[in-house]
């Protein structure tokens, strides 16, 4: 009886020696979990700093347009135009045989400031004053004039811009013979593209439209 009684001591003994290790190692040394959590923690760090965008670069990005812009088809007009005149180089106008001129009197640039639909503020953009005389002796309507332009070498198609610091003004209704008219067309072309510009000026059916391709701020 004694033999067995000791014997439970010491079994008793040895366990609580046994509980009092592994308790100490899980005070003492973190446990393989918890240095595995800790080295995946991710470190701080200092928040990116927002830079400015460059104002060419704000606002929808332009893309290539085709190297011929096509007329727009008018109902009632001929399929194709009758009357034609060489482009421009947009330091002469336009002039066609039957006494009608096309005519770039001003380029200038601004930045957009305003805020609202369609509006980018930061956003470039020039403004193409284009003078229209109406040298033949019937009137032109003018109600379906399109103009497009394009710049850089990649032919990029410059985006219309409506922004409300912006004066600009389409052609419209009918211009009478011997009479002119004028119109301000503003497009996101920036400022430092201007030296390689193409303006197209479809007017009607019966005219090939009116091409100025080069440096636009040599126009006037």
């Amino acid at each position: 009886m004694i033999r067995r009684s000791t014997l439970r001591l010491a079994c008793a003994a040895t366990a609580l020696a046994v509980v009092a290790g592994v308790s100490g190692c899980s005070s003492d040394e973190p446990t393989a979990a918890s240095s595995s959590a800790s080295s995946a923690a991710p470190s701080a760090t200092p928040s990116a700093t927002r830079s400015t965008p460059a104002p060419s670069s704000v606002g929808p990005t332009p893309t290539p347009g085709p190297s011929v812009v096509g007329k727009v088809k008018r109902p009632g007009g001929p399929s194709t135009p009758t009357v034609s005149a060489p482009a421009s180089d947009f330091v002469s106008a336009v002039d066609y045989p039957d006494g009608l001129v096309v005519d770039v009197s001003a380029v200038s640039s601004g930045v957009e400031s305003g805020q609202g639909l369609g509006q980018f503020a930061g956003r470039e953009f020039s403004v193409f004053s284009v003078r229209l005389t109406n040298g033949t002796k019937r009137a032109l309507d003018l109600q379906s004039v399109v103009v497009t332009t394009t710049y850089g070498a990649k032919n990029l198609v410059a985006e219309r811009v409506y922004a409300d610091d912006v004066d600009a003004k389409d052609f419209g209704g009918v211009l009478a013979a011997g009479k002119s008219a004028d119109a301000r067309y503003a497009f996101a072309v920036p400022k430092d593209a201007l030296g390689d510009v193409r303006l197209v000026v479809d007017f009607d059916a019966a005219h090939t439209s009116a091409q100025f391709d080069g440096d636009a701020r040599k126009a006037g």
